[in-house]
């Protein structure tokens, strides 16, 4: 998705995160597991974004 993105664009994308690199389709497909493996969460949003709105 970013890899058509500038390169002057992809370093101020990877220096507002946090975490200072972009995701990876692992860490939502980390995160979709633990919601279905988890029968007592309810009705909650999990933002997977290297900690971009802390």
């Amino acid at each position: 998705m970013t890899a058509s993105m500038k390169p002057e664009a992809q370093d101020h994308m990877k220096k507002v995160i946090p975490l200072g690199r972009p995701g990876q389709p692992s860490h939502i497909q980390q995160s979709v597991v633990h919601i279905f493996e988890n029968n007592y969460l309810t009705g909650r949003v999990i933002d997977v974004d290297g900690g971009l709105r802390i």
